[in-house]
């Protein structure tokens, strides 16, 4: 992996799901398949804003675990592992496990980034605000670090 600016190769970003990686305070890890997601400038700074529906774990560790998560672009044949991630919920299910992800250290955030991914971003939570849908909640994560495979690299 290779560190990149945060709009480049914006076009995975785009159109594949991503796999988005919260922890509680104790660091337990949890992943979700998250489809509504976007790359905007927040307060002249390039932020990922996801969508999170309110009765999703991932939102319970949002408001309540650690201040950061990390958002993953796997390659366009890994769709073992969204579905997974898309139907199981994290509170009684090891997603982890079941998909066989592997998460590896972050440079500058608690939650880890997934290994195999083609782009991950490392984030911090620096706003949130209600979306139009009245089932989600938009969480604004501040990008402190973005890479790219080197398959994508080429």
């Amino acid at each position: 992996m290779q560190e990149i600016e945060p709009y480049d190769f914006i076009e995975y970003f785009k159109r594949n799901t991503a796999l988005m990686v919260s922890m509680d305070k104790n660091g337990k890890l949890n992943v979700m398949a998250l489809d509504w997601k976007t790359i905007e400038d927040f307060d002249n700074q390039p932020v990922i804003r996801a969508q999170v529906a309110y009765s999703r774990y991932t939102y319970q560790l949002l408001k309540e675990g650690v201040n950061e998560f990390t958002v993953n672009i796997p390659p366009e044949n890994n769709h073992n592992a969204i579905d997974i991630a898309g139907s199981y919920s994290g509170r009684n299910t090891d997603k982890f496990k079941l998909a066989e992800l592997k998460a590896i250290p972050g440079k500058r955030t608690k939650v880890p980034i997934l290994k195999d991914c083609i782009l991950c971003y490392e984030c911090q939570i620096i706003h949130e605000s209600k979306s139009n849908m009245s089932s989600h909640h938009y969480f604004y994560g501040k990008i402190l670090t973005a890479y790219a495979s080197n398959e994508i690299m080429k």
